[in-house]
């Protein structure tokens, strides 16, 4: 039998290359429209950005409704309208209802001018009623077998996140978050061309303004994370990357032009280190899979014994799923909310915390059952280190307990 962890890395590695697949095509529309090398300087953008290729192979809705968005933005810029309905629709009831934020201001000029109608065999409401049905019809089943339940996981998450309004349980984001913190975040220094590529071609409007739309309608929801709105990345990139071509169109036309398209050579430059960086802290951010997969090599000789280990919150979010969990005889238990004394009994404890403080609570919550195996460190914060010479600025990461494994005092080795 293959193990879970190399299924793991084909399920991600198949749904990373599809992901890659779609934004090439989509790319190749704006290779069609705007030109080659427009095409190629949206490319090398998104190539030198972190959060995209971080997130495009990850198991999660926003992911698999990615692929989807992608064909729904090359087809309108084919102008295969009622083609770009039908993906849109599957996307929503399949993956991300929220994408309606995202359709509505992508769609409605085409609705005012014409180009699309409502009705009619084409039109938008009898193409949206066959495939939302198809869909359905195909998922209901599958789903509610996998949930033991009739269930539309979908339908399931707009009733929490918008009629109950209780994404805030998950945490709560100022209403601007996406603007100067996940955007930023997300596209780097290409985020300062983006105006620019605005003034320089105007079919951007169709495109940009709706991405615009969608981040600030989507910051009404209390609860935000950067993945939610990876969709519009690409579209905001376009623009860096129109200002970017027509400014190697006409470097050799004066100095001022030369200067300016080094200052976007510069900027590619300035998200590699970026991203460079980023990928460092990411490689040291997961302690909750790095306790579990260093815990199976101490006790691979245990594999055959029935063998209770207890994952908190902490850990399940750093890394710590069904994938990583390498021996059938053990009982991995996830229960969320559990207190101190309610864990005495399992033999193996993987305990996390997002703070700095993880040596205190060990000591104090667990050492009268369980004693310590090990710790495990990862990224905490960072510090910008001011000299006197050159480089003058210097970032330092600093690292701090994360995660720790702890065995039962009884348990016998």
């Amino acid at each position: 039998m293959v193990p879970k962890v190399w299924q793991l890395i084909l399920i991600r590695s198949t749904l990373g290359f599809m992901n890659i697949l779609a934004f090439l095509s989509f790319a190749r529309s704006i290779q069609r429209i705007f030109g080659s090398i427009t095409a190629f300087y949206l490319r090398i953008i998104i190539a030198t950005q972190f959060h995209y290729i971080f997130y495009i192979s990850r198991p999660l809705p926003n992911t698999f409704a990615l692929l989807f968005v992608m064909i729904v933005f090359e087809r309108i810029l084919e102008n295969r309208l009622e083609s770009a309905v039908r993906w849109a629709t599957a996307s929503v009831f399949l993956f991300r209802c929220e994408l309606v934020l995202l359709y509505g201001p992508l769609f409605l000029p085409y609705f005012l001018n014409g180009r699309l109608p409502f009705f009619g065999h084409d039109g938008a409401i009898p193409n949206g009623i066959r495939v939302s049905s198809l869909c359905l019809a195909l998922t209901l089943p599958i789903d509610s077998y996998f949930w033991q339940r009739p269930v539309w996981p979908e339908g399931e998450v707009a009733y929490f996140n918008i009629i109950q309004n209780k994404s805030h349980e998950y945490g709560v984001s100022p209403f601007l978050w996406y603007f100067y913190s996940a955007l930023p975040r997300a596209l780097l220094s290409s985020i300062f061309l983006v105006p620019l590529g605005l003034l320089l071609d105007r079919r951007l409007y169709s495109l940009v303004f709706p991405a615009f739309f969608f981040v600030l309608l989507y910051s009404f929801l209390p609860h935000k994370e950067l993945r939610f709105i990876i969709y519009v990345f690409p579209l905001f990139n376009l623009a860096t990357a129109i200002f970017c071509a027509r400014m190697y169109i006409n470097r050799t036309k004066n100095v001022i032009r030369w200067f300016l398209y080094f200052g976007c050579l510069c900027h590619l430059f300035a998200n590699l280190v970026v991203a460079g960086t980023l990928l460092l802290v990411s490689s040291r951010n997961y302690p909750g899979a790095d306790a579990i997969n260093h815990l199976h090599f101490q006790l691979r000789s245990d594999f055959h014994k029935p063998v209770n280990v207890y994952i908190d919150n902490a850990c399940a979010q750093t890394g710590v799923s069904r994938f990583t969990e390498a021996s059938p005889f053990w009982i991995y238990n996830k229960t969320e909310n559990l207190k101190p004394d309610d864990l005495k009994d399992f033999d193996i404890l993987v305990i996390g915390t997002y703070g700095s403080n993880l040596k205190e609570e060990v000591n104090d919550k667990f050492s009268k059952h369980h004693k310590l195996l090990y710790f495990v460190s990862a990224f905490h914060t960072y510090n910008i280190e001011y000299l006197g010479k050159f480089p003058w600025i210097y970032p330092t990461i600093t690292y701090s307990e994360k995660a720790a494994v702890l065995v039962n005092r009884n348990y016998k080795h």
